[in-house]
């Protein structure tokens, strides 16, 4: 049988539906993270095995989502905060103004928050309200056949366009 100690359970209240949490992972990642976005797969560094193994599933699952919706440029911007980097200097090396920085991490942590979100979603229609799914023609991606992750329309068989909401935009 576990035990769940103290230490444990104040790791319980991180969530990446909360972009405060998003904005705390992702700028202290590197002093707590060697594996930092994806750069060891599989591979058990120094400070990552001091970390509470929830902690470890949190970073994993932000790895996930940094996938599934940031663009290079994006995840550039993230390795540069990881590493502690100043605006300024992420400026500098991104050729981008110095307020341009702090508000396209926001942007990021907003993007990363609702992939998440709509993930859960996507489980939970699927999985515990046994709602019916498509394929979307695009990205191939199989979502809750609802108006959240298919615009309407009128002339196809089911309502619903072929491509989802994300693919179209």
């Amino acid at each position: 049988m576990a035990y769940q100690t103290a230490k444990d359970t104040k790791y319980q209240h991180l969530v990446l539906s909360d972009e405060t949490v998003i904005k705390e992972l992702l700028t202290f990642r590197g002093s707590i993270d060697d594996t930092m976005l994806n750069g060891s797969q599989g591979v058990c560094a120094s400070n990552t095995l001091k970390m509470n193994t929830d902690v470890i599933s949190l970073f994993a699952d932000l790895d996930e989502l940094i996938k599934k919706c940031l663009n290079e440029e994006q995840v550039e911007l993230l390795e540069y905060i990881a590493k502690d980097y100043t605006n300024y200097k992420i400026g500098q090396l991104l050729g981008i103004p110095l307020k341009t920085v702090g508000r396209r991490f926001n942007t990021i942590c907003h993007q990363i928050k609702q992939e998440n979100d709509r993930q859960w979603r996507k489980v939970v229609y699927t999985k515990n309200l046994n709602l019916r799914t498509k394929s979307c023609s695009k990205c191939k991606e199989r979502l809750p056949a609802t108006d959240e992750f298919y615009s309407l329309n009128s002339s196809s068989k089911d309502l619903y366009h072929s491509q989802c909401k994300k693919c179209k935009k």
